[in-house]
C-alpha cells in the first residue's frame, strides 16, 4: 500500500493529518479488537507516552519522527486541556474508525487507520477538529455567554415560527456580522433571477477590486465572469472582489429593497450596504476627514458621499497592519444585524431562494465535514475579522425539519480567538442534531 502523509495547521485551534490511503467503504457497528486496542494506544499517545515505536507502523515513524509528533501533540494539549477518555469509537471497517476524544475543554475528532495485517500497527492518524465539550445546549449557551465580550445567539426551529426559540442570547441586540453580510447580496441576485431580470450565466467585468479574503484580487483587471462564478466565490470563500463587484451590478437600491423584505430590525443601519474595499478603507488614518463626516450623515448622504469618496477610497490606501492588529471601528464602520435579522433572513432564503443558491450555500460547511454529515441539508455563512466573529447556518435534519442558528461575538477592544467560538458552535450544531 502506498502512504500520503500531510501536516496542515488551519483555522481550527490545531489540525494534525497523518493519513493513509482511505480504507475501503465498509461499515460495522462494533469496533474490532485491533481498533479498541489501538484507540487505547491514541488516548496513550495523546497523554504523551513515547509508544510511538510501537504503536505506528515505519512509514508513519519515517514521515513523522516520535520527536516531531510529540511537539504536535503538546501544541494540542496546551491549547484543549489533557485528554481524559476515548468517549466513542465509529469503526468504518475492521481496520479504520473514527474517534472522539474528550479533552479538558473540549471535544477531539480523531480519525485512523490500521495497517490490515497483524500486528495492525497505526498506519494514519488524523485529528481533524474540535468542538467544544458540553453535555447540552444550555452548557453550551452558558459557555458562550461567558467569553469576553458582547455575544448574540439564536436557534430557531423554522416550520414552528410562533414557538418560543430553542436557545437565545440577545437575539435582539445588533452586531457587526462582517462577511454574513454577503447572505443579503445572495438574496437579492437569486431573487432577480428567479423573476427574469438576470440569468446565473451572465457575463460582466470583474471590478472593482478588494482586498483578500478571496482569490479574485489576483485575476486580470475587468476579467469576464459569470454571475454565478461571482456568487460561488462570495459564499464559498467569501471572496470579497467578487462581492464587490456584485454590489457594484445589483446597485444600493435594491439592495436596500432585500435588506427590508427579509425583516431587517432597522433596514438603514445597512444603507448604504458597504462594499468591502469602502469599509476597510474609511478605517484607515488617512481618510478621517472622510470617515468623519460619512459617520455623521444620514443613510441618503451616505450613498452620496461614497460616490464622492470612491475613488480615493483606494486599495493603495490600506494598511494592512491596521486591519488586522485590533478592532478598527467595528461599532461604526461595518455591517450589522441582530441574530433574529439574520435568522429571519435564512429563512427567507429557506422559503424563496432557487435550488441554485441553495446549493452555493453548502459548498462550504464552516465548521467541517462531519458535523455536516449529520444533516440532509447544510448551509452555511461565516464572518470574521478583528474583534468581529459570525456563524451561521440553515439546516434541514434527517428527519425533515428545518433549523436556523445564528451567533455572533463582538468586542472592541481585542481580536477574538476564532477557535474559542468555533469549537462552541460546532458542539452547539451537534447536539441540535441529536434532538
Amino acid at each position: 500500500m502506498r502512504f500520503l502523509y500531510v501536516f496542515t495547521l488551519c483555522l481550527l485551534p490545531f489540525t494534525l493529518a497523518l493519513t493513509a490511503s482511505p480504507a475501503t467503504a465498509q461499515t460495522q457497528t462494533i469496533p474490532s479488537p485491533q481498533l479498541s486496542l489501538r484507540a487505547n494506544d491514541v488516548l496513550r499517545l495523546l497523554q504523551g507516552a513515547e509508544i510511538e515505536a510501537e504503536v505506528f507502523d515505519e512509514n508513519f515513524r519515517n514521515a513523522v519522527p516520535p520527536a516531531r509528533f510529540r511537539a504536535l501533540v503538546q501544541q494540542v494539549s496546551a491549547q484543549q486541556g489533557q485528554p481524559l477518555a476515548i468517549s466513542s469509537i465509529d469503526p468504518r471497517n475492521a481496520n479504520s474508525a473514527i474517534l472522539k476524544v474528550r479533552y479538558e475543554k473540549s471535544i477531539g475528532t480523531v480519525h485512523i487507520d490500521l495497517e490490515n495485517d497483524p500486528p495492525h500497527r497505526i498506519s494514519g492518524l488524523q485529528l481533524t477538529g474540535f468542538e467544544g465539550a458540553g453535555d447540552s445546549i444550555a452548557d453550551v449557551m452558558a459557555a458562550i455567554d461567558a467569553l469576553p465580550g458582547r455575544q448574540g445567539v439564536l436557534i430557531r426551529q423554522l416550520d414552528t415560527p410562533d414557538h418560543p426559540p430553542l436557545a437565545a442570547l440577545d437575539p435582539d441586540g445588533s452586531y457587526a456580522i462582517a462577511s454574513a453580510v454577503k447572505l443579503y447580496i445572495l438574496a437579492e441576485l437569486d431573487r432577480s433571477i428567479q423573476v427574469g431580470e438576470r440569468q446565473w450565466s451572465d457575463v460582466v467585468q470583474l471590478g472593482p477590486k478588494s482586498h483578500p479574503s478571496g482569490i479574485s484580487q489576483n485575476w486580470p483587471d475587468g476579467s469576464p465572469v459569470t454571475l454565478h462564478t461571482l456568487a460561488t466565490l462570495m459564499i464559498s470563500i467569501s471572496d470579497n472582489s467578487a462581492t464587490d463587484t456584485l454590489i457594484r451590478i445589483i446597485g444600493q437600491d435594491k439592495l436596500s429593497q432585500i435588506v427590508t423584505a427579509t425583516g431587517h430590525h432597522n433596514p438603514d443601519e445597512l444603507r448604504p450596504l458597504l462594499m468591502t474595499r469602502q469599509a476597510s478603507a474609511l478605517k484607515m488614518p488617512v481618510h478621517a476627514e472622510r470617515r468623519e463626516q460619512y459617520l455623521s450623515a444620514g443613510p441618503a448622504e451616505r450613498e452620496q458621499l461614497l460616490t464622492e469618496f470612491d475613488s480615493a477610497l483606494t486599495l493603495d490606501s490600506l494598511d494592512s497592519r491596521i486591519l488586522t492588529h485590533r478592532p478598527n471601528f467595528i461599532d461604526q464602520l461595518e455591517w450589522f444585524a441582530t441574530p433574529a435579522d439574520v435568522v429571519r433572513l435564512l429563512d427567507y432564503l429557506r422559503r424563496n431562494a432557487s435550488e441554485e443558491s441553495r446549493t452555493i450555500l453548502a459548498i462550504n460547511p464552516g465548521i467541517g465535514q462531519d458535523a455536516a454529515g449529520k444533516w440532509s441539508y447544510f448551509g452555511y455563512k461565516g464572518g470574521s475579522e478583528p474583534g468581529v466573529l459570525s456563524f451561521n447556518f440553515l439546516l434541514q435534519s434527517k428527519a425533515g425539519k428545518n433549523y436556523a442558528v445564528s451567533v455572533s461575538w463582538n468586542n472592541e477592544e481585542i481580536s477574538l480567538q476564532e477557535s474559542e467560538l468555533l469549537a462552541l458552535t460546532t458542539r452547539l450544531v451537534n447536539l441540535l442534531a441529536e434532538q
